[in-house]
């Protein structure tokens, strides 16, 4: 069980940028996973480094390897990130951006050149790849076998159109889903978001009345951090949805929580249930799921964790445990056990040992009105 600190780095882009690339090319580029974000190795002006590679974002560089490189800043460019912040960042030009097999360079790539330090340090990722330098590509991600396959699109893709979406944005993966029955929602497949589905407050606000959902349960919490960094703590609801339809694939009961990107998001765990292709030049998205319905039921931990300066503490309090326990307040020790200090990046990669155990866990929480014990669980 990880833990429930959600982290997207997608910063969505006012204008696309075309690298120039070979007239006909493939590769077929390995990925691994690391706290739910999607890694791949490329070389940049011939040095091997990771990336993190996020259909919702644009190409982006860490502040620390734009010095080592001596990458100079040409120019700047206004960008909102998940969490609609809006901001101004410098660009600097990738003169080479190589892929492992050498089969294709993009060449005089604008990035953007992010703040210090590293949003990306937890990752080990130098930098983000994103939309807009596969502006001119088709993008094949198989969930199953870790690969993003790259290739020239002077012919559209042989999967059917049945099982096709145009996007409704060109240049980025944009598309409409159906909640329920007749109502669209815009949704973007976003890679750098490490849920299934998140929706948009706006969104949320619309489809109230339509039945779409049902609300399990209201939090207030800490947000997404974003490249811009965290949100500021506000109130969230987590929803159901009976039926979620991805073209003809049916997912039932979807639980989302709402936020504030600028879109809803289709995250990284798509890929759980299906391959997927972006084909840019013709603005289609292919999904060609395993099997044609899906039950995502689940339940959810009745509070959220992460770790802040080295200690655990609550990040987010659900309907259950309101007046129980408040944002901020300190785990001090774990079935009965004192905790220890704790490392950040480590906890977002792997979580806390002591919470994978059980599926009912006591906690001593020192809140404002004295320790209290509470049992942390899925309800």
């Amino acid at each position: 069980m990880r833990m429930m600190c959600k982290i997207i780095f997608s910063c969505l882009f006012c204008m696309i940028f075309f690298p120039m690339v070979a007239q006909q090319y493939k590769t077929v580029l390995p990925y691994r996973m690391v706290g739910g974000k999607m890694i791949v190795e490329m070389s940049i002006n011939g040095s091997s480094r990771s990336f993190i590679f996020d259909t919702g974002g644009r190409t982006a560089l860490t502040s620390e390897i734009c010095e080592e490189l001596g990458l100079e800043v040409a120019d700047s460019l206004q960008v909102t990130d998940v969490n609609s912040n809006q901001a101004f960042y410098p660009l600097v030009t990738i003169q080479s951006l190589l892929t492992p097999d050498q089969k294709i360079n993009f060449t005089n790539v604008p990035a953007l050149k992010l703040s210090s330090p590293s949003p990306f340090e937890c990752f080990q990722a130098d930098g983000l790849i994103g939309s807009d330098l596969l502006a001119r590509t088709m993008v094949e991600i198989d969930g199953k076998a870790k690969t993003i396959t790259i290739t020239s699109a002077e012919k559209a893709s042989r999967v059917s159109l049945r099982k096709m979406l145009p996007f409704v944005k060109a240049g980025m993966p944009i598309i409409a889903l159906q909640a329920g029955m007749g109502n669209d929602i815009i949704c973007l497949f976003d890679t750098g978001c490490p849920s299934f589905f998140s929706l948009k407050e706006s969104d949320f606000d619309r489809l109230k009345t339509a039945g779409a959902f049902q609300i399990l349960a209201e939090g207030y919490g800490e947000g997404s951090i974003g490249v811009a960094g965290m949100a500021m703590a506000d109130t969230s609801l987590r929803v159901q949805f009976p039926l979620l339809s991805v073209g003809g694939t049916k997912f039932q009961n979807v639980t989302s929580e709402t936020s504030t990107p600028p879109f809803t998001l289709l995250g990284v765990k798509l890929l759980d249930y299906g391959k997927v292709t972006l084909d840019y030049p013709r603005a289609r998205f292919y999904f060609e799921a395993y099997e044609p319905e899906y039950d995502l039921a689940s339940k959810h931990y009745n509070v959220a964790l992460r770790v802040k300066d080295g200690e655990l503490i609550i990040s987010t309090v659900w309907t259950s445990m309101k007046g129980v326990v408040e944002v901020g307040d300190k785990v001090t020790k774990i079935n009965g056990k004192p905790v220890g200090m704790y490392d950040f990046c480590e906890s977002i990669i792997n979580g806390i040992p002591e919470l994978k155990a059980k599926k009912k866990t006591k906690l001593t929480v020192q809140t404002k009105r004295g320790e209290k014990v509470i049992v942390y669980q899925k309800e």
